[in-house]
């Protein structure tokens, strides 16, 4: 080897080894080296026992799954593979319902009254929700097991979740593994209220307990507030039922549970203005009712109904029933032809024979041509009124003759003034004589009384009146409040209703009026003036139309004595009563039966033999 190529390899070595020697890393450099040798180590690591984990949750899902089937098995038996599915909200809908309806039980899960409003008029009227309800069939199969259908997921019948006014069918089925099965069906017309209802089983026989005779049901519900005085709401709700013969119903103010005697036809979750009703084709079902008040809370009552309906142990078994979900209007109900339109409170015997032949009849005539329902409260009155006059004036007429009377009836009190009896006597003598019958101002008023106590019932359970505004008053069926306090006011409330407050004010100057007619004195004058005071504390909280009603009917009566006045000469109707005394004059037997008893009062007492 030459010199030349001695110094080239050198050259050449020690470039390599000073580019070895300045491009070596430095320490920092091998650290992060070293430590993302190990974070790859590790990740290799994790990735492996990852990989196990996956391997091992695999394997326990197996397990699980497999004991998980044991155990559905075991608890719901033939209904095992019907606990776990998809629950798919369904809606059924027509112009007047908008119903929700879920996969898992089948059930109905709310129901919204599509034309109405909360009493804000903006909320959407939800009749219950679907946190609130329970419908459950329990079922006892062969091998003594209960079977709860609303924890059983159903296949609904639409896949768009959707059914209208073309296609408002929907139904929900369970199939087991045998090919038994269990459907629920609900049907809903283009209009109306009701819902058909049906529930098919098939096959279930050969699954269900052969000592089976009933099917059970339960049917809960939680009612909401939906007026603006929940306190007379509340009064207004309760649980209602037909046992076959007459229409029944629990307690409306305190919590009651009740088995009723008789098989019943439907029972009815009723609220101040709208229900909800499952009815059956015959008075089959037995039941047990509980409605609980509900305080502080924005539901007024839990309505809880345990149903047994007939049950045959057949291969086919159809339960076919009937929901209503709609407002208790009278003419609505009435129509089902169910009686479901006496959970309306019409009052008792002849005041609802009165609201129901004749008033509701009335107010349906007039608002089948008038829509302000301010007018037709004024014209049911003025009719009402113009009906009652031969009354009112007979009533008017016996008054006066009484008050032309007075001074002859003082002149005996005030000869006979320590013998009541004897006063009595002679005056009933007067009005004998007179042919005045100190009963001629009564009778009149009394046979008013079932018009005047049929309006006290009508008003407030009248569902057209229901947000209806006139004058001041946004909502007839409610109070009309002008001004409310900061605090409640006892026997009062916390508002000024102005209708009621006309109302009593007109009362009071009747009262007035009356008393200066006949010459009330002494505690009777004060009890007259007290009731008007009374009944402003009672009609405060009432529907604004009662109010303007009694109010309207005072101005009338006003008008009416103001009229008869007009004729009534009393300078003549005097003269003929001093003509009447001279002529001879009959008992009646009303008469002569006071006298007997005057006279029995006056005879002394026989003392008691020791």
């Amino acid at each position: 080897m030459d010199r030349n190529s001695i110094i080239g390899l050198s050259l050449i070595f020690l470039i390599v080894v000073g580019w070895g020697y300045f491009s070596q890393p430095s320490p920092e450099e091998l650290a992060q080296m070293k430590k993302q040798q190990d974070s790859v180590t590790m990740a290799e690591h994790m990735q492996d026992s990852l990989s196990k984990v996956q391997k091992t949750i695999q394997q326990l899902e197996k397990k699980l799954l497999v004991t998980d089937t044991l155990l559905a098995k075991s608890k719901f038996g033939s209904f095992a593979s019907s606990i776990t599915g998809k629950n798919t909200i369904c809606t059924l809908e027509n112009k007047e319902l908008r119903i929700k309806l879920a996969s898992k039980g089948g059930k109905i899960l709310s129901v919204e009254l599509k034309n109405y409003k909360k009493f804000d008029k903006k909320s959407p009227l939800i009749l219950f929700d679907e946190n609130n309800n329970k419908f459950n069939y329990i079922l006892t199969t062969i091998d003594g097991k209960q079977i709860n259908t609303e924890e059983l997921f159903f296949i609904p019948s639409t896949a768009n979740a959707t059914a209208t006014y073309a296609n408002g069918i929907l139904s929900f089925l369970v199939k087991l593994a045998d090919g038994q099965t269990i459907e629920q069906v609900y049907s809903l017309k283009p209009e109306g209220f009701l819902v058909d209802y049906s529930l098919k089983l098939n096959g279930m026989n050969q699954v269900l307990a052969a000592g089976n005779k009933t099917l059970p049901l339960e049917w809960n519900i939680l009612t909401p507030n939906q007026e603006k005085n929940p306190e007379v709401e509340g009064r207004n709700a309760a649980i209602y039922y037909h046992n076959g013969t007459d229409v029944k119903n629990l307690s409306e103010s305190k919590d009651e549970e009740l088995i009723p005697e008789k098989s019943i036809k439907w029972v009815s979750f009723k609220d101040q203005y709208f229900n909800a009703t499952l009815i059956a084709a015959t008075p089959e079902i037995h039941a047990n009712l509980k409605s609980s008040v509900l305080t502080d809370s924005s539901y007024l009552k839990k309505y809880e109904a345990r149903l047994a309906f007939p049950y045959s142990n057949e291969a086919q078994h159809n339960l076919n029933l009937q929901f209503f979900f709609g407002p208790n209007q009278y003419k609505t109900l009435e129509t089902l032809n169910i009686d479901l339109e006496k959970i309306i409170p019409l009052g008792w015997l002849i005041f609802r024979w009165m609201n129901k032949y004749v008033i509701i009849h009335l107010f349906n005539f007039l608002t089948s041509f008038i829509s302000n329902y301010g007018l037709i409260i004024l014209l049911m009155t003025i009719v009402i009124k113009l009906v009652l006059f031969p009354l009112v004036y007979k009533s008017f007429l016996s008054t006066i003759k009484m008050r032309l009377l007075k001074p002859e009836m003082d002149e005996i009190k005030a000869k006979l003034g320590d013998d009541p009896q004897q006063v009595q006597m002679e005056n009933m003598k007067l009005f004998r004589q007179a042919g005045v019958s100190p009963m001629g101002g009564c009778v009149p008023v009394l046979l008013q009384m079932p018009v005047l106590i049929a309006m006290f019932s009508f008003f407030p359970a009248a569902f057209e009146l229901r947000q209806q505004a006139f004058l001041w008053a946004t909502d007839l069926s409610s109070y009309d409040s002008i001004f409310e306090f900061s605090f409640a006011i006892p026997f009062y409330g916390n508002h000024v209703s102005l209708f009621t407050l006309l109302m009593t004010i007109s009362t009071l100057i009747y009262t007035y009026m009356n008393n200066q007619m006949t010459g009330v004195t002494g505690q009777m004058k004060w009890i007259g003036y007290m009731m008007p005071i009374v009944f402003l504390g009672v009609f405060n909280n009432y529907a604004a139309g009662l109010s303007y009603y009694y109010f309207v009917s005072n101005m009338i009566t006003f008008g009416q004595q103001w009229a008869i006045r007009q004729f009534v000469d009393e300078k003549a109707l005097h003269a003929q009563i001093q003509e009447n005394k001279k002529k001879p004059v009959q008992k009646s037997k009303f008469q002569q039966r006071l006298e007997e008893m005057a006279q029995q009062k006056q005879q002394p007492k026989k003392p008691i033999k020791k």
